[in-house]
């Protein structure tokens, strides 16, 4: 395999605050969604899966600090052991413009940097939601593969719609669930960090790698959510493409999809026609699972919980199912994918 390898993974989320608990209440299928303080247009409390240990009075940008910071402190022990003065490159993910309160970026970063003492260099940002942690993890892996990146870089992605002026945003833009729409999402919230290594670095870094990236692929959407209007799914559709023509896949099947989606039926119909257009590279029997269903629509921040997910899934309850293909599509139209092959002899860790 000469894909990038998976060698650390914290996560925070509000089924957990860090990996092992999140993980574990996915397996679980345990959700927090729940009534908030915002009402919408029926006087409705509108419901959110969010982290409770944070105050509902916090901004956007709080939020995603908050929950940024947590899932670093997961992540961020496997990385003390290299050499002093050495500066982890760091690929981030955010949300995209237009949806929820805007975001604080500067604020965001800097809350970053201040917590591994400025050992972190911010090399990109990607601002495309659901599709930005993938964009994250292309940027990693061309520099690690050109050296650029050096033997190991970071890439992580945070997002919250659980702040209260957020969802007043999704109420107005009729985008939440409720009586009034029955088609909407759960607004969620969720960080993650991914450690990324050189092939062969691993070893010499002394890290256990639990996964190896076989390939990414990004694509855009012609006729995306934004535009509220039928999708043909040619973005998708792209990208599921340029994966099943990757060499590293072999011509090999997935044996499961992870969907960074929320519950719209406008991303099961989008899946659909992308899936018929690439059904050599998809499992059979078809196995989709969308995030929306434990995190609701954690936005940029699904794609980390889906990739540590796919890292662990196989340990529950199907032994066979080490490849898996991951992916996010944005309201916007910019898509990401991946597929991750998990390494049979790594440690359990949830």
């Amino acid at each position: 395999m000469s894909g990038a390898q998976v060698v650390g993974l914290g996560l925070c989320t509000p089924i957990g605050t860090s990996t092992h608990m999140t993980l574990a209440s996915l397996r679980a299928r345990l959700v927090r969604f729940t009534r908030t303080e915002v009402l919408d247009e029926v006087a409705e409390p509108v419901r959110a899966s969010r982290l409770s240990l944070l105050e509902s009075s916090l901004s956007r940008t709080q939020r995603m600090a908050a929950l940024a910071r947590q899932a670093l402190a997961g992540v961020w022990p496997r990385l003390e052991s290299l050499p002093p003065g050495r500066r982890v490159p760091l690929y981030l993910g955010f949300p995209e413009a237009g949806l929820g309160a805007p975001v604080e970026q500067k604020a965001l970063i800097a809350a970053l940097l201040a917590e591994t003492e400025e050992r972190l260099e911010v090399v990109k940002v990607h601002e495309s939601g659901r599709a930005a942690f993938f964009e994250a993890l292309d940027s990693a892996q061309r520099d690690l593969h050109s050296g650029r990146a050096g033997a190991l870089a970071l890439v992580g992605a945070v997002d919250s719609l659980a702040d209260g002026a957020s969802l007043e945003a999704l109420v107005r833009a009729r985008l939440h669930l409720g009586r009034q729409n029955l088609d909407g999402r759960i607004p969620g919230e969720a960080a993650g960090f991914v450690a990324l290594a050189r092939p062969g670095a691993p070893k010499s870094l002394k890290l256990e790698a639990t996964g190896v990236l076989l390939g990414t692929a990004l694509a855009v959407e012609a006729q995306p959510f934004s535009q509220r209007g039928p999708s043909l799914a040619e973005g998708l559709t792209e990208a599921l493409h340029a994966l099943r023509r990757d060499a590293a896949m072999g011509a090999r099947r997935v044996d499961e999809v992870l969907a960074c989606q929320p519950g719209d039926s406008f991303w099961g119909t989008e899946f659909s026609r992308a899936y018929l257009r690439n059904a050599s590279l998809m499992p059979e029997p078809l196995r989709v699972h969308v995030a929306g269903e434990g995190l609701g629509d954690a936005g940029a921040g699904a794609g980390p919980v889906m990739l540590g997910m796919a890292l662990h899934r196989a340990r529950w309850r199907q032994p066979n199912a080490h490849r898996t293909l991951v992916y996010g599509s944005a309201d916007c139209g910019r898509i990401g994918a991946c597929v991750v092959d998990m390494i049979r002899n790594a440690k359990e860790e949830a």
